[in-house]
């Protein structure tokens, strides 16, 4: 079947460290299906860049 191959193409994929939006785009499948095969098939969570820092209102030192 078609979708057996994209699965193998993508476990390829995910092994060799390819970003999920670039294995979606590759393969022309959404990233949440990137993201629901990764879990299926159990394969080890990447660690991912730094997370964007929201902004928070600075808060001035408190003088005691």
């Amino acid at each position: 079947m078609k979708s057996d191959l994209i699965r193998q193409e993508f476990h390829e994929l995910h092994n060799s460290g390819v970003t999920h939006t670039d294995i979606a785009k590759q393969l022309g499948i959404s990233p949440r299906t990137v993201t629901n095969w990764t879990r299926e098939m159990a394969l080890p969570r990447r660690k991912s860049g730094p997370r964007r820092v929201r902004w928070m209102p600075r808060k001035e030192p408190k003088i005691v």
